[in-house]
């Protein structure tokens, strides 16, 4: 079976809360690959697993939607069909978290050191980490992991993990002040899944699939270092995709930076859809912290213009809540 993956990041652009950058896993048996002599192609997997995954919440066979993180957000859905998806592929992968807490310590693969995190993330007694799952039932959780599963089965798929990297203010803070670009510590975070993806998959000669960067075009000069004695070659530079064969020995690895990856990809789409949601995760916690503190103060997701409006309407609390802005509030 070869191995199918896609990063993508959720949570760049924000004034506040946490960058997150995902990543999802899959094998697929090699009967679901398009057949290519050259740069391989992308298998589709909402074919293959199409008794089970569809692209729409609203489907008349209860399917589970995966797609892009912000087709499947809305006021009424809150994060039911994010929740749906991600929980159900993290269940397939073995994952069983009861909490928020395991969830990040799961995501990013180490226990998280309570006593480091940012005040308004900090699980207290009168605010522990929420329980999941949050906007479904159990129920509805099993029924999903229960359909999943059983499609996998038959195509012949797996779901060997998902994780994701938790960038949050006071670290991005650093980050930016000391590489001066959002977009390099975006790519930090790349560069590590692309990594892990080869320590562990690089015999299985892994198709990793990463929504663009900001644009850029050229990716060569950054990959190198993260692979020091392997070889490259081009396969293509232009306005929307730009893909690259890296291999030393007998590991081979193909990585593709793609214009909407997540609308033509689905592990990229479920990379989407577990950053956006964790970062949704987050943000509750953020937003009950501060709404406790300062209830007089409209709760903010932290994106443009809202999160300027938050930042006016709280800014004269921070001395009483012992807050400094450059721990809170992200840099650009």
């Amino acid at each position: 079976m070869r191995v199918y993956a896609g990063i993508d990041e959720a949570g760049y652009g924000p004034l506040l809360g946490p960058l997150i950058v995902g990543r999802c896993v899959l094998a697929l048996r090699d009967s679901a690959w398009p057949a290519s002599t050259g740069e391989p192609a992308s298998p589709d997997v909402w074919s293959v697993l199409h008794r089970a995954v569809c692209r729409r919440p609203k489907d008349r066979q209860s399917r589970i939607a995966v797609d892009d993180s912000k087709t499947l957000t809305s006021k009424t859905a809150g994060l039911r069909n994010l929740e749906r998806g991600v929980l159900a592929f993290a269940a397939a992968s073995g994952l069983d978290v009861p909490d928020v807490g395991q969830w990040l310590a799961h995501m990013t693969g180490c226990e998280l050191d309570a006593h480091a995190l940012l005040p308004w993330y900090t699980p207290t007694q009168d605010h522990p980490w929420q329980s999941l799952p949050d906007g479904i039932t159990p129920g509805e959780l099993a029924v999903a992991r229960g359909m999943l599963c059983a499609e996998a089965g038959v195509a012949g798929a797996q779901v060997l993990s998902l994780g994701a990297a938790v960038v949050f203010e006071d670290r991005f803070n650093r980050m930016v002040h000391a590489t001066r670009s959002k977009a390099a510590v975006s790519f930090t975070f790349v560069a590590s899944h692309l990594q892990d993806i080869w320590r562990q998959f690089g015999d299985r000669h892994p198709l990793v699939v990463v929504d663009r960067q900001s644009g850029r075009m050229r990716y060569l000069d950054l990959l190198r270092p993260c692979f020091e004695d392997a070889a490259f070659t081009i396969w293509q530079e232009n306005p929307e995709i730009s893909s690259y064969d890296i291999r030393h020995g007998d590991r081979r690895m193909t990585v593709r930076f793609v214009v909407d990856g997540d609308a033509h990809d689905l592990p990229v789409a479920l990379a989407s859809m577990t950053s956006k949601y964790t970062r949704e995760l987050l943000m509750a916690r953020f937003q009950n912290w501060f709404t406790r503190r300062v209830p007089q103060v409209k709760p903010t997701a932290g994106y443009a213009l809202d999160g300027k409006r938050f930042l006016d309407e709280i800014r004269p609390h921070l001395h009483e809540l012992q807050i400094t802005e450059d721990t809170m509030v992200r840099v650009s």
